[in-house]
């Protein structure tokens, strides 16, 4: 054991203090091109009674992009760390007007000690989060499809989970952090992030007491036949910015999948409580806390699968209300491989709002169903 400390010491510190220059000191870093490029033809319909409440008549037909241009570089210094860097350029298909152009930027190292990585990335238990599957990868946060509240219009007195219709812990989404990954030990890694301002981007001014400490411990390996992901998450911190009235912000997840024969089960769960700075007014303020799950079937045999899942969502909403605001989607998808990196996906759905107010206020209460179609490119 005393054996092993001091190999891996050493190997720290080859990492740290070897001179490090690049094997070809004449030769920067060669940036390569990656991403995907997705596009659906949505065909959606509210309920009738939300649509007169609300004085609004919503489009029936939409067509919704998810596009990314991936830059990516890396080198090997003499000393065999390896060093790089990823830019994420947004190339259209927003659903908001305030995404970035640049979605995310960070830098990394890597060696025998693990990996370090500086810059606009999800923090650890967000990147370890394993969630029920989808085969038109639809699910998994950030939340699309349905769960994107985008296609079905979500009443805004209804409240979701803080990082909006996912079981996943992406509370300071792609704010600056550092985040550390351990090497991996048969299968397992931690991962740790710590974002300094989880409310602000970039050189935006510093937000007041919004920092977010996250963990994420992940397993990948097999068990005879079945093969294993597993994840366990916990984020922990503040989000409040000068106007905010919650303060501290608790939150775990854990989820996982097993895979056999082409059949995939898997699911998850998270939970995360807020806390109101001391003396904060309970009338008219949103309390996000509380728990949400999933759970989804799915199979594939050859270029084809498809897909079968479940989410719900409890949340406590306004503070001046005892009851809950709910949550529930219910989605089937399919994913037909055309060729490397071509394929066209399809997913059909239908999603359930329900305020903590009594159901006859139809102006707080929506459902709806979705049908999508499309086609993905990856490069």
């Amino acid at each position: 054991m005393q054996q092993a400390k001091t190999k891996l010491a050493l190997a720290v510190a080859a990492g740290f203090l070897t001179p490090a220059l690049p094997a070809d000191a004449a030769e920067k870093i060669h940036l390569k091109l990656g991403g995907y490029s997705k596009w659906w033809l949505v065909a959606a319909q509210s309920d009738n009674d939300f649509e007169t409440a609300t004085n609004a008549a919503y489009s029936n037909t939409d067509v919704k992009g998810d596009n990314e241009v991936h830059f990516i570089g890396s080198t090997v210094l003499d000393n065999g760390v390896k060093m790089g860097v990823k830019i994420e350029l947004e190339g259209g298909g927003h659903t908001t007007t305030n995404t970035d152009t640049i979605d995310k930027s960070f830098a990394w190292v890597e060696g025998g000690f693990g990996k370090l990585e500086l810059g606009s990335d999800y923090n650890a238990a967000s990147l370890a989060h394993v969630a029920a599957p989808d085969a038109a990868g639809l699910w998994a946060g950030p939340p699309q499809g349905l769960a994107s509240d985008t296609i079905i219009p979500r009443p805004s007195a209804v409240s979701t989970m803080y990082s909006g219709n996912q079981t996943g812990l992406d509370h300071d989404d792609n704010a600056e952090k550092i985040l550390y990954f351990t090497p991996a030990f048969h299968g397992l890694t931690l991962a740790v992030s710590y974002t300094p301002s989880a409310l602000s981007e970039d050189d935006s001014a510093q937000a007041i007491r919004s920092q977010v400490f996250a963990a994420g411990l992940s397993y990948g390996g097999t068990v005879g036949p079945v093969a294993l992901a597993l994840s366990a998450g916990w984020l922990g911190g503040h989000l409040s910015s000068a106007s905010a009235e919650q303060n501290d912000v608790r939150a775990v997840s854990v989820g996982g999948q097993a895979t056999f024969l082409g059949i995939t089960i898997g699911g998850s769960y998270g939970n995360e409580r807020h806390d109101l700075r001391p003396g904060a007014a309970k009338a008219g303020t949103i309390d996000h806390s509380g728990r949400s799950w999933d759970v989804g079937l799915q199979y594939e045999t050859g270029p084809a699968s498809v897909s079968a899942a479940y989410y719900n969502s409890k949340v406590e909403g306004l503070m001046s209300n005892p009851d809950s605001d709910r949550i529930d989607i219910v989605q089937m998808s399919g994913k037909y491989t055309l060729g490397p990196g071509v394929a066209v996906m399809g997913s059909v759905g239908r999603i359930v709002y329900d305020d903590e107010t009594p159901s006859g206020d139809a102006a707080n209460h929506n459902q709806g169903y979705a049908v999508m179609t499309g086609m993905g490119l990856w490069f």
